[in-house]
Formats: structure tokens, C-alpha cells, sequence
């Protein structure tokens, strides 16, 4: 929950500085655009300069020739001023009138009309006239007034410019008026289309001057500028956009925000889809490492991860020459109790074992799950072996104490083999097996005890070694060889069919019982090379029973070392397709006990062996845990019944009901039975009154090879 959170809480800060970066992105746009419509604005406003300086130099033409012709002849007479002065006052400049003053008084005025009041004015009767009378004295340039009142009314701009007197300046001076307001309008100051224009700089005082021309907030604005030169000063013009801003009405200012708001969510939404899958994928990998790791079930390491474990501690003991000690534990009757009570209860007892381990050791001690009931606990810093001895018996009594599965009390016992390191063993693998040996030992001794691992395990395990090298080696060099023991009709003594037994003649042993070999061939593996052998040999021989017209089915033991291997069934049905041998020719033995654990599992496999054509059989029905329930489960369609129940018959009452019932059962079942071990006349006579009528044993027949058992059945 946490770690959504986060993760909401970066996909809001990413949608935000998103949000945030958006805004910078249109504010730089708008900027832009603003600096790009200012530039525009800029070039159309120099455009309006160009305009009304080019204007305001033609209307000042005029008062420069008069000006001229008054140097050259300052007692001009009044007619020859009128005439000039008609001559430069044309139609299309903006001159109202021209007028020359002598000694501050207006003496000439051009035209005359509409400005008599203005004929005789002394310029020094209004201050503001003879200020600017005097700058233009001082600076002996056209200097431009105004707009000023007129005597004769209105208002007007006013150019003065002092002719050259070097006894008295004020002598002559030119006046020159003209009309702003048309003269702006043909700049075109008032119309224009997208900006509205102002203009300031009364007297020439440029910024600093009153406004002549448009609006005074206008210059409030952060307008653009440009500054008209006067012949003496300069004007400002100033424009804004006539729409109050440089953003254009279809600049998509919305959309910019919408298409940014979308980016930034879509980032903040990828954002937290990458961030959650990052975080399930850590999770994933978490566990899939605690999973590889760690027992399902128990939560406690499992082999891989206890080996790996152990390997880095014992490196470190070997530094510190420490010694600690491996124990081995195994439940005793797991099976049964998983078997009555069910798979879930089963879990549960596991489950409830390992949290009494967890807690029955110190911290820094190690405790796992092989597998099945299988627990190992390492010892961390032992200074005496009897430690571990004490540490064992008390796990046994931890163990001992009931656990309630459902509403039933259960209670089991532990064996468990001790090995210490490093007398025991200097690596793991040594650790283990060295324990596993002694916790067998301690089963054999009656179990629910514990057991040090001695010099005798040692050597008997060294013997185990010794004799899985002699199995490999003797099936290479062809030692191992077929008898066949004949399965009879009691009736008329004719075979039913033959059982393939395994038979192993050593260099230096002589001929070797199964039981010498065949229980240390499945703790090693090599049982599955040597069930191998047995049914090439078999595929070998059937050729030879069926020429010789012996059509029974052979029988083949099988371990449930194989069983339990699917890549060594495949294996078979290889063999028997590379010898072109079907396989309704064989009859798979099988012991009870391979049918317990995983009932479904096995139920799937034997039924895909019997669908291709292979019978089963139960062999030494009886000696295991014998029940109706998997006959009816299982595809069965033999039983073999164990020579301990053959032995005592019929002398022995209880045995004799026994193996009546036996017989009963698997007949009302459909099944067929075949009597173990029968030698006596008195043991076929009895099957035979009972419809057993299949026997195996050395009252008809003993084991024998190929060619004895063509000459005696072949025809």
C-alpha cells in the first residue's frame, strides 16, 4: 500500500513540474509572439515616423527660403513677402500661414485674411510665444512649438527661426504655422489599422514633453517607440495594439494549455504505469527469489537455499575453527498420517513442526526443509557433541508434544541423525549424507531416537558407494543377466505367463541374491539403469518365447524410484518402440506403496501406461497398506499375493480366513490373483478349492533361464 502511495504521490509531482514546464513552453511562446508582433508593430510605427518627418521637412521648406530671402534683403517689402510667400504655400503642405516679426512684433503676415488680429502682436505680451522666440534666437535653428493657442483662435504648431543679424538677432524672425491635426492625419497617426499611435515631445522636449497626439494611458502601456527628430529636439511616438495586447485574438492559447494539461497527464499516467510495473516486477522477482529460496509451504529454506547457507557458514568456521553440528530429522509414520487424515492435514502437521523448530532454536542456528518430513538444523559454535545430543532430544519432545489436525488429536515421533563438523564431514554434501546415514540408523534402531554418525555408517556407506560403481560397471560388463520363473494354471499345470527376474553373477562374489544389490541400486539411482537392462533383455527374449509358441505376458518389476519419474517412462516405451515390441506382451509389477503419495498424479500415469496396452499388478499384495479404495482407483488387474500369506495355510486358521478374504475380494473386484511363493501340495490344493487358480513358486517351477524354459513349456 505503501508503494502505491509513493507512487501516486511521483505521478502527481510529474504531472505538476509537467504543468509547471507547460507553462514556461506557452509563456515563451506568448513572449515570443509578443516580441514578434512588437518587432511588426516596430516596423509599422517607423513607417508613421518616416511619414511625419518626411511631411513635417516639406512644410519646414518654406520658412528656409524665406528665410534665405530675408538674409539677402532684410527690408523686403511687403508685396515681394506676399508673393513668395504665395509661391510656398502649395495645396498639399500644411502651412496655414507664414509671417515675419521685427523687434518681437508680427510686421508681415501671409495670407492676410482670417489673420488680422494676428498683424501687430507682441510676442513678449505672452510668455510661453517669447520663450520659444528666444530659444530660437539662442539657437539660431528652426525650433517648432506648440500645438499653442492662436490670437486668431485654434491651435497650431508653430516653426520660428531668427534670421542672421549680427547687430540684433531679434531683428527678424520667421514664423511658420501649421496644421497638427491634418498634418497627423496624413502621417497617419489617427487610422491606422492595428495599433493606436500617440505622440509627445510639446516644445521638442521628446519623452519629457507633454502629449500632442492620443491618449495619456497609452504611455502607461509598455508601448513601442521611436523618436521623430525636430530640427531642434525631437518628438516621440509611442503605439500599443489597438486590441489592448500583442497577443493576436486567434493565437490558440486554450488549445496550447489542453494539449499541455494532456502531455502532462499521459507522462504522469505513464509515469505510475512504469513505476507500478517496476515495483510488481520487484515484487515478482522477490518472489520468485523467495520461492527459489524458501520452502511454500513452511516459509523455512529450502535445500537449495540451506545448502548455500551452510557452505558460507562453514567457510567461516573453518577460519575460526569452529565446530558445529548438522542434525537430520525425519518424522516417523508421516506417511500414514497423510494418508488418513489427507493431504491438507498432512500440510498442517508440516507446517506446525516448523514453527516448533523455529522456536525451539537460537537465532543465529539454521533450520530448513529438505522436502517431504524431512528437516535438517545446523548447530552454530558447538564446543561438545553432547550438546547437539541435548539440542536433539529436546526437538524430539517439541516434536512429540499432540498438534489438533481438524478435530483429532495427532502425535508423532522424530528420528534424527547427528553429524558434526568437521570430524563428520568438511563440506556440505559430506554433512549431509553423513547425517541422512545416521538418521537411517536411527530408524533401524526403533526409531523416534537420535543417532551420531560412527565409523560402521561410514563404512557401510562407503560400501554403498562401492557397490553402485560394481551395479554400473557389471551392467557394462554384461554380469547381470534374465531368469524367467513361470506363472502356472493350478489346474492343468499349463503357463499363464512368466515373471522376469534380474539376476547378477559377480567376478569375485559369485551369484548375488536381489536383495544384496537391488535396495542399494534405488538409494543410488542405479536402479533405473538396471530397470533399463531387464526390459531390453526382456524385449530381446520375447521374440524367442513367441517361436517357441509361449504367448503369456512377461512381468517386470519396477521401483518406485522410477515410477515417479515421467522422462523413465518415456524411456520404456522408447525401448520398446526401438524394439518393435508391443506393449500388450508385458505385465508392469508394481509394490503398493508407490500408489500413495500424489494418488492423482500416479492415477495419471498408470492410466496412460495401461491404455497403451501394459496390465498392472500389485505385487506382495498384502505386506503394505492393503485397501479396496485403490483397486477401485487404479486401473489393477492383477493381484500378487505375498508368500507370507501362503506359508501357514491351511494349518494356521487365522491366516487361512485371511487369505480366503484376500481372494474373495479381488474376485468380486474382477481381479486376477496370483499366489507367491506356493510349494507345498497341501497350499495348491486349498487355492485351488478357493479359485485362486494362478500360482508362481517352486512347487511347479523355480526361476530359470531362457533356454530351460523354452524346452519346458515350448512347443
Amino acid at each position: 500500500m505503501r508503494a502505491k502511495v509513493w507512487i501516486f504521490g511521483v505521478s502527481i509531482a510529474v504531472f505538476l513540474c509537467s504543468e509547471l514546464v507547460v507553462a514556461r513552453i506557452v509563456s515563451a511562446d506568448r513572449a515570443s509572439v509578443v516580441e514578434t508582433n512588437r518587432y511588426v508593430g516596430l516596423e509599422q510605427l517607423s513607417t508613421v515616423r518616416a511619414r511625419l518627418e518626411g511631411l513635417l521637412q516639406a512644410n519646414l521648406i518654406a520658412i528656409r527660403q524665406l528665410r534665405t530671402e530675408l538674409t539677402l534683403n532684410p527690408d523686403i517689402e511687403e508685396e515681394r513677402f506676399r508673393r513668395i510667400s504665395s509661391s510656398l504655400l502649395t495645396a498639399e503642405l500644411h502651412i496655414l500661414h507664414l509671417a515675419v516679426g521685427k523687434n518681437y512684433r508680427i510686421a508681415m503676415i501671409y495670407p492676410l485674411e482670417g489673420n488680422e488680429s494676428a498683424m501687430g502682436f507682441d510676442y513678449r505680451s505672452q510668455p510661453d510665444q517669447l520663450n520659444s522666440l528666444m530659444a530660437a534666437i539662442d539657437t539660431g535653428e528652426i525650433t517648432i512649438n506648440g500645438p499653442v493657442p492662436l490670437v486668431q483662435g485654434g491651435e497650431a504648431l508653430i516653426a520660428r527661426v531668427p534670421v542672421p543679424n549680427g547687430e540684433n538677432p531679434a531683428h527678424l524672425i520667421i514664423s511658420q504655422v501649421i496644421n497638427h491635426e491634418k498634418l497627423f492625419r496624413d502621417a497617419g497617426l489617427g487610422e491606422h489599422p492595428f495599433l493606436e499611435i500617440g505622440l509627445r515631445g510639446r516644445d521638442g522636449e521628446g519623452l519629457a514633453g507633454d502629449v500632442i497626439f492620443g491618449d495619456e494611458q497609452l504611455w502607461q502601456s509598455d508601448p513601442i517607440t521611436q523618436d521623430v527628430l525636430l530640427p531642434t529636439g525631437s518628438w516621440v511616438l509611442a503605439a500599443a495594439p489597438a486590441n489592448g495586447t500583442w497577443i493576436p485574438d486567434d493565437y490558440p492559447s486554450a488549445t496550447s494549455w489542453l494539449v499541455g494539461t494532456l502531455v502532462s497527464l499521459l507522462l504522469a499516467v505513464l509515469t505510475g504505469m512504469i513505476l507500478l510495473n517496476q515495483h510488481r516486477l520487484r515484487e515478482a522477482f522477490s518472489l520468485i527469489t523467495r520461492q527459489a529460496r524458501f520452502d511454500t509451504l513452511t516459509e523455512l529454506p529450502n535445500r537449495h537455499y540451506f545448502q548455500e547457507q551452510l557452505t558460507n557458514y562453514l567457510h567461516g568456521c573453518e577460519r575460526r575453527r569452529e565446530k558445529c553440528a548438522l542434525l537430520f530429522i525425519d518424522l516417523d509414520h508421516f506417511k500414514e498420517v497423510n494418508d488418513a487424515l489427507g493431504h491438507a492435514a498432512g500440510d498442517e502437521l508440516l507446517v506446525t513442526i516448523a514453527n516448533r523448530l523455529r522456536a525451539s532454536l537460537r537465532k543465529d542456528d539454521i533450520v530448513a526443509r529438505l522436502g517431504g518430513d524431512e528437516f535438517v538444523v545446523v548447530m552454530k559454535n558447538i564446543t561438545e557433541a553432547m550438546h547437539a545430543q541435548i539440542q536433539a532430544q529436546k526437538l524430539q519432545q517439541h516434536i512429540h508434544e499432540p498438534v489438533t489436525l481438524g478435530n483429532q488429536d495427532v502425535i508423532v515421533n522424530s528420528s534424527i541423525g547427528i553429524a558434526i563438523y568437521p570430524g563428520d564431514g568438511e563440506n556440505v554434501n559430506e554433512l549431509l549424507k553423513a547425517a541422512d546415514l545416521a538418521m537411517y540408523n536411527a530408524k533401524n534402531t526403533g526409531r523416534g531416537t537420535t543417532s551420531f554418525f560412527n565409523a560402521e555408517l561410514r563404512e557401510q556407506a562407503a560400501s554403498h558407494i562401492e557397490l553402485h560403481h560394481a551395479i554400473m560397471l557389471g551392467l557394462k560388463n554384461g554380469e547381470f543377466f534374465i531368469d524367467y520363473q513361470p506363472v502356472v494354471n493350478s489346474k492343468d499345470g499349463s503357463l499363464h505367463s512368466v515373471e522376469a527376474l534380474v539376476r547378477w553373477q559377480h567376478p569375485q562374489h559369485g551369484l548375488m541374491p536381489p536383495k544384496a544389490f537391488i535396495p542399494i541400486a534405488e538409494k543410488s539411482g542405479a536402479i533405473r539403469e538396471l530397470g533399463n537392462f531387464v526390459l531390453n533383455q526382456t524385449c530381446l527374449d520375447i521374440p524367442k518365447l513367441r517361436k517357441a509358441n509361449i504367448m503369456g505376458r512377461v512381468a517386470v518389476n519396477f521401483s518406485s524410484h522410477q515410477f515417479y519419474d515421467q522422462m523413465a517412462v518415456d524411456t520404456w516405451f522408447e525401448i520398446l518402440a526401438k524394439h518393435e515390441i508391443s506393449p500388450d506382451n508385458f505385465t508392469f509389477e508394481i509394490t503398493e506403496s508407490m500408489l500413495l503419495p500424489d494418488r492423482e498424479r500416479q492415477r495419471d500415469l498408470l492410466l496412460s501406461i495401461h491404455h497403451k496396452g501394459i496390465q498392472l499388478a500389485i505385487d506382495d499384495f498384502g505386506t503394505g497398506y492393503s485397501s479396496t479404495s485403490y483397486l477401485q482407483h487404479f486401473p489393477v488387474s492383477m493381484l500378487k499375493i505375498d508368500k507370507s500369506f501362503v506359508d501357514r495355510v491351511p494349518e494356521d486358521k487365522h491366516q487361512t480366513a485371511l487369505l480366503t478374504a484376500l481372494i474373495h475380494m479381488a474376485r468380486a473386484l474382477e481381479i486376477d490373483v496370483v499366489a507367491e511363493g506356493v510349494e507345498q501340495v497341501n497350499q495348491v490344493e486349498f487355492l485351488n478349492k478357493h479359485c485362486a487358480d494362478l500360482i508362481q513358486g517352486f512347487y511347479f517351477a523355480r526361476p530359470m533361464p531362457i533356454a530351460a524354459l523354452v524346452e519346458r513349456y515350448g512347443q
